[in-house]
């Protein structure tokens, strides 16, 4: 998985970029093919933004957090990722079609 890092009128210190790989590294387990990650953290003001782009082979997630704090901005960011990752599996998981066929078939 290859990340690319953007900052935005802020400094990308190895604290922040090993917060976002670790978290990221965790949604490797059931997302195996994520092929780039593109993450822009910018702060205005006192807002500090995340934008994560996350690219599969399948599709591409985009999820973006404002918080007062980036590890929060982060943490949110990522959560949204996968929960968007999570809806696309069970999406995969159920075969609606498969069933409406089979209703079908038994009147």
């Amino acid at each position: 998985m290859k990340v690319n890092y953007t900052g935005r009128h802020v400094e990308l210190t190895e604290p922040l970029k090993t917060h976002v790989k670790e978290r990221l590294d965790k949604m490797a387990s059931y997302l195996d093919d994520i092929i780039d990650v593109h993450v822009i953290l910018g702060v205005e003001k006192h807002r500090h933004m995340a934008e994560i782009t996350l690219k599969t082979r399948a599709s591409a997630f985009v999820a973006s957090a404002t918080t007062d704090d980036m590890y929060q901005s982060i943490n949110q960011a990522v959560d949204k990722l996968e929960a968007q990752a999570h809806k696309l599996q069970g999406k995969r998981n159920t075969h609606p079609h498969e069933s409406a066929k089979a209703a079908t078939a038994e009147e």
